[in-house]
């Protein structure tokens, strides 16, 4: 469903539900400063019954103090309020905030107050919508919105607030610009030649090294895509190997916290532990699976299969291996599950306890494993565990993941639309190898051009826009 703005006022709570020192009660449209004139008293003066003195105007970006009172002329909570004025805000129109004490029943009767009054409460994302829909942002910053409330790092936080300040935006803008501009020169070229045949040659090398330009610009896009959904979504990272090679202490030890049980019995992890760890400016979902032993109990079975599941999804896998023990078949039967049914994740062997007699060398490893990255840690001594964290980092993100400035593709869409438009470049530049007719090559970057447009919010169904904004919270 597509909302009507006309005549329109919205109104939501803007801050999580719970309790706290301040909570924020929202509203955006023409009724907003009328609204608050009706329930915001600036003063009240005390006798058998208060009577609470009503403003007559509002300055806008002022903070008042006073008390929002009902119908009845009940106080509901002293509260500090502002209004500002369109089209200088977030909506780009009328809005007031209402800073009230934070708990559910004071927010929530605030807020049907206000529906009382005229306002309808505020669709999921509608007040960022409307700032789209309003021209006060583009789509991919409007996105950009959602993934600054999601970000699990600084890190995170970081390509967010680029992605809302425009980095991307200008980005595809130009790419957008250059595309029409070849666009015009094919069309002219066409109206002036005298057979509508091929390109002249300094035309043709002019056009392609455009194109060629811009499709490498969408490819680096795209490379930062899964950097983005990482920073956004964080890595799934699975630690796998038999009983009793460290898995737990290592998870104890990226959480900084003792989670997981750690004795000499094997199987004390029977279920999967689950925690967010930021590492290097990485969001991992750190996983501990079950230790896969034939001879476990009922519990401990329906656990290890848990830990295959785990395996088939992850995005990293941290391979434990026991140095004092060596490599045994356990060892190499659970290698072979890592990689069944078709399944390539990242993989880091670790080789735990190599303050002990150590058994396993990185050359052996290669061979049996076919590993390029191979840590060796002793959890007891603390020893390796720093290069254990220089090397996730480097397997994730090739060792660039430090760098802050460029831009960086956060939302699946982004990505899709970015990868179509390449796409479409490569598939002009091939026509122009082949000697198709321009007109005919110019309808591959006319597409590429649409795409680049649609990620930026302009031609766009109703149905996308739905569903772009129902993921955010409400009062956002």
């Amino acid at each position: 469903m597509v909302v009507e703005y006309e005549d329109d006022t919205i109104a939501a709570v803007s801050t999580p539900p719970g309790e706290g020192g301040i909570g924020i009660v929202r509203m955006s449209g023409d009724a907003s400063l009328s609204i608050a004139l009706e329930i915001f008293a600036h003063s009240r003066l005390r006798g058998k019954k208060d009577f609470f003195q009503k403003m007559e105007s509002l300055h806008p970006r002022n903070l008042y103090y006073g008390y929002i009172v009902d119908e009845a002329g009940n106080e509901l909570d002293e509260v500090l309020l502002s209004y500002m004025k369109a089209p200088y805000t977030y909506t780009s129109e009328d809005v007031v905030e209402i800073n009230a004490h934070g708990g559910i029943v004071p927010l929530q009767k605030i807020l049907h107050l206000v529906l009382r009054k005229g306002a309808r409460l505020a669709e999921p994302g509608e007040f960022t919508k409307r700032a789209f829909l309003n021209g006060k942002i583009d789509l991919v910053q409007a996105e950009s919105v959602l993934s600054l409330i999601r970000a699990k790092t600084e890190k995170g936080l970081k390509a967010a607030l680029q992605s809302l300040h425009g980095s991307l935006s200008k980005e595809i803008k130009q790419m957008r610009e250059e595309l029409l501009s070849i666009i015009s020169q094919i069309e002219v070229e066409v109206d002036f030649s005298e057979e509508d045949l091929d390109l002249e040659e300094a035309v043709y090398r002019n056009i392609k090294e455009k194109l060629m330009l811009i499709k490498e610009r969408l490819e680096i896009l795209l490379e930062k895509r899964n950097q983005g959904k990482i920073l956004q979504d964080g890595l799934k990272t699975v630690i796998v190997g038999r009983p009793n090679v460290g898995k737990s202490s290592l998870y104890n030890y990226l959480i900084r916290e003792e989670r997981a049980i750690v004795t000499e019995i094997p199987g004390t992890t029977r279920d999967l532990l689950v925690e967010f760890v930021n590492l290097n400016g990485i969001p991992l979902k750190l996983i501990d699976t079950a230790g896969f032993r034939e001879n476990g109990d009922r519990v401990e079975k329906i656990g290890m299969e848990f830990s295959k599941r785990a395996m088939r999804e992850a995005d990293l896998l941290l391979f434990m291996l026991d140095a004092e023990t060596g490599i045994t078949q356990k060892d190499r039967w659970i290698y072979d599950s890592i990689f069944d049914e078709g399944n390539n994740p990242k993989l880091i062997v670790i080789i735990n306890k190599v303050d002990l007699t150590q058994k396993i060398t990185t050359d052996e490893i290669k061979r049996l494993f076919s590993a390029d990255r191979i840590v060796e840690i002793s959890l007891l001594e603390g020893t390796g565990l720093q290069e254990l964290e220089d090397t996730v980092t480097d397997a994730v993100f090739k060792g660039n993941v430090t760098r802050d400035e460029g831009v960086i593709v956060l939302e699946a869409r982004q990505g899709n639309l970015i990868s179509k438009a390449a796409q479409n470049i490569t598939e002009a530049l091939d026509a122009l190898e082949g000697k198709i007719p321009p007109d005919i090559v110019s309808i591959d970057i006319k597409q590429a051009w649409k795409h680049l447009s649609e990620l930026l919010g302009e031609d766009i169904k109703d149905e996308v826009l739905d569903y772009i904004f129902s993921r955010f919270c409400i009062g956002k």
